[in-house]
């Protein structure tokens, strides 16, 4: 048993590849072959070489909105048939596979076709491509990508994007050099990728085309943005900016802070109009509703300083005024509950009663009136918006 043992251990190390099976594997490609890595891979120089190209994503860095910029961390795994890496193992000592760095082999120039940067070759020479005795080459290269990916804001913050990652042969013919999808579903994604607390990864695809002579791959990725955080520091601190507008109608009119408090407030909307501009994109083609909404309430406004400056100078006036409005009867009978003070005027062709008041009272029920109106509009148009926005961005994405 000893014997045995021994004598396939011995077998065993003489099978073994060692740095000088490698060296002369190397010699034989590179020095006695002559293999030339500026050269087309194929005996047959009209073939067609057909390229596998996977992409995985580890990590979502940002999606600039303003900028329209995907950037993304992420390698592709490119693999293809090189027919003049091809060597018989049993003269290495069984030698399956070896590495080499990426700039000592041909390789398919491909390159990110909508990059937001220059472009540039994949990977780098640290990176080493695998390559087994049968030709087949296997090249992983790791990238930051820069891709540009245009965005629509008109349902902010419910908005979903998609964006894509065009790859392509940049100087090979489609009849030289064809792309293929090697994961037919779509990006294969990373832990990291999927718990993004801005977005969440809906879908995936990818899918082959043709422009011009070129072969492409195009990968899409959907992404949905989580609305918490927006929800929490614009929207809300928004409607409640919109409420406070309206209680500028519960200050007495003759209070000197009456027009400071209006002003302060439509400075207010115009400075939330300024931070929402800032994250999204110069467009014309796309609004946000958000935009839309901030747009009425900073008319709603001025609106609301303008009757302050007019009932404020009503305020001001001497003397008593004489109401025949139903609403403005009914309002100041219910503000003065018992204690009204009428006079009754009877004509031949009618009878009328006229409430005699002061201008501040005139003025007090003027702004219990606007309060109430301006609350129920205000009520009505966030409601509005708000279904609005979130069944249309159900609708559009639904595609129905």
């Amino acid at each position: 048993m000893i014997f045995l043992i021994i004598c396939f251990s011995t077998v065993s190390f003489s099978l073994c590849q060692n740095s000088s099976d490698f060296k002369a594997l190397k010699k034989d490609l590179f020095v006695t072959k002559e293999y030339d890595k500026e050269s087309k891979p194929v005996k047959d120089y009209e073939s067609t070489i057909y390229v596998n190209v996977e992409l995985t994503l580890n990590s979502l860095i940002t999606l600039d909105e303003v900028q329209q910029r995907l950037t993304t961390i992420g390698y592709l795994h490119i693999s293809w048939h090189d027919e003049f890496l091809i060597w018989d193992r049993k003269q290495y000592r069984d030698l399956d596979y070896i590495y080499l760095p990426q700039s000592k082999i041909w390789k398919p120039d491909i390159t990110l076709q909508d990059s937001y940067t220059e472009m540039e070759e994949l990977g780098s020479d640290l990176i080493l491509a695998t390559i087994k005795h049968d030709g087949s080459v296997n090249w992983t290269p790791f990238q930051v990508f820069n891709s540009y990916c245009p965005v629509s804001m008109t349902f902010f913050p419910f908005d979903r994007q998609t964006c894509e990652f065009v790859f392509g042969a940049w100087s090979m013919r489609m009849n030289d050099v064809s792309l293929l999808i090697q994961n037919v579903s779509g990006i294969a994604l990373e832990r990291s990728i999927k718990e993004n607390t801005i977005w969440t990864v809906v879908s995936t695809s990818a899918s082959t085309t043709q422009y011009h002579k070129e072969s492409r791959v195009i990968f899409s990725i959907t992404l949905q943005r989580k609305p918490l955080y927006i929800m929490l520091h614009l929207v809300l601190p928004l409607v409640l900016l919109s409420l406070l507008n309206l209680f500028t109608f519960a200050i007495p009119a003759d209070s000197g802070e009456r027009m400071g408090y209006t002003v302060t407030v439509w400075l207010s909307f115009g400075v939330f109009l300024t931070i929402v501009g800032q994250s999204l994109p110069e467009s014309s083609e796309s609004i946000s509703f958000m935009d839309i909404f901030i747009v009425m309430q900073l008319f709603q406004s001025t609106l609301v300083v303008l009757l302050s400056a007019v009932l404020s100078r009503l305020c001001a006036r001497n003397g008593q005024i004489f109401i025949s409005s139903c609403l403005l009867k009914r309002v100041v009978t219910y503000k003065r509950g018992k204690s009204v003070n009428t006079s009754t005027e009877v004509r031949n062709d009618e009878k009328e009663t006229q409430i005699n008041i002061t201008w501040k009272e005139y003025v007090s029920t003027i702004d219990f009136c606007l309060f109430w109106c301006l609350l129920s509009v205000c009520i009505l148009l966030i409601t509005t918006l708000s279904f609005y926005t979130v069944y249309k961005a159900e609708y559009t994405i639904s595609g129905k």
